[in-house]
């Protein structure tokens, strides 16, 4: 067993003080820890596959990233982890409990399967790991052995948790700041009919005109990324590939670590289904700098055309109960237009809902530069304007 500070405190001389992930009562010591010491920022993640998304957006303002969770919530964490960790080759450190360690103590039997593969599991990802260190005296050397890694093979390094390796610490008082004063959604011309609502293609031209130097474009995958960079490709851009529903997360982290920078995440309508509630994260932590465009053809284009989910769903009241404070919502390009002319101009998160027509330009390509380049340009954009 080691004294939390101890751990923390040398991966705060490393570089590492952005921590996200869920809960696990083996984690409650080292959440406990970097919430309640102010060098240190926590941000509670919805779900272990968002806290990768949200580490990798940190990751891209140049920042060390942790991400804790237990390893019942690794399979969760799978795809972002192999498509968006291993396909952009972002680095960060995770720390995932052992829960259900064979030979170790009695736990419940959800734990039992995940904890006879957990190591397994992170190899075949071709994520590095190690135990977590059991003395004061180990802490050194197993961080230099991930930094070493992390740094050779561009990818995530894990610590494997068991039970009682960290001392408790007990949580300072937590800062509730009462109940939220919920934004009423504005609709603009919600029916204008299908045959006029605008393309995607139309939709993200008028956010290329508008998203110059100071601002950076999370593009959702699929068809919005590629028509984005078809348009004109360009260095304050980052498309997405993979790790679907993920475009939001790491807009975030991104927001909340660059404060001067307007980000621009463009979402899909399947994909905010599949990670929705990664737009909690916008009450909590209310980054005043993101702008969140949804798109909503209602179908899955990329894919075939096959219907969503979305038909039945009213996403500016959603958005409304996840804490937005600006709500916009039209089927109209000019309208659109204004308001995201609007949005640049406003401080607080903003949700703007738009429904479009299906339709993908002809001849559609795909970028031509690889993931990695793609990044490595978006962080060179970041660091050189902020």
């Amino acid at each position: 067993m080691i004294n939390t500070g101890d751990f923390l405190e040398r991966c705060l001389n490393r570089g590492f003080n952005f921590y996200t992930g869920t809960p696990c009562s083996y984690l409650k010591p080292i959440i406990n820890y970097v919430m309640s010491n102010a060098a240190f920022s926590f941000v509670n993640a919805a779900n272990e596959g968002d806290a990768i998304g949200l580490a990798c957006g940190a990751a891209l303002a140049g920042k060390k990233s942790v991400v804790m969770f237990q390893n019942s919530g690794l399979g969760n964490a799978v795809n972002p982890l192999i498509s968006l960790t291993h396909t952009f080759k972002i680095p960060a450190l995770l720390i995932v409990t052992l829960r259900g360690e064979p030979g170790g103590s009695k736990d419940e039997p959800q734990h039992e399967l995940m904890g006879k593969i957990t190591t397994d599991l992170l190899e075949t990802m071709q994520i590095g790991w190690s135990y977590f260190p059991q003395s004061r005296e180990e802490i050194e050397s197993v961080l230099e052995k991930s930094e070493v890694f992390m740094k050779e093979k561009k990818l995530p390094f894990a610590f494997v948790m068991r039970k009682g390796d960290m001392a408790p610490y007990k949580l300072n008082a937590f800062d509730y700041t009462g109940d939220l004063a919920l934004a009423e959604p504005i609709e603009d011309n919600c029916n204008i009919g299908n045959n006029k609502r605008p393309t995607r293609n139309e939709a993200l031209q008028i956010i290329q005109s508008i998203s110059g130097e100071g601002t950076a474009v999370i593009a959702t995958t699929g068809f919005t990324g590629r028509e984005l960079c078809m348009l004109e490709d360009r260095g304050n851009q980052l498309y997405m590939a993979g790790s679907m529903g993920c475009a939001l997360s790491i807009g975030t982290g991104l927001a909340l670590s660059k404060s001067a920078l307007k980000v621009i995440v463009v979402d899909g309508d399947g994909a905010l289904l599949m990670r929705a509630g990664s737009m909690a994260v916008i009450a909590m932590y209310a980054p005043a700098n993101l702008i969140h465009i949804l798109f909503d053809n209602q179908i899955h284009e990329s894919t075939g055309g096959q219907q969503s989910l979305s038909g039945k769903v009213s996403f500016p009241d959603i958005a409304k109960g996840f804490g937005y404070k600006h709500i916009f919502s039209t089927d109209d390009l000019d309208v659109f237009n204004r308001r995201i002319s609007q949005a640049m101009e406003m401080k607080g998160a903003i949700f703007i809902h738009l429904k479009t027509n299906p339709g993908v330009p002809e001849n559609l390509g795909r970028p031509t530069i690889k993931p990695e380049k793609v990044k490595e340009r978006f962080m060179n954009y970041l660091n050189n304007t902020y």
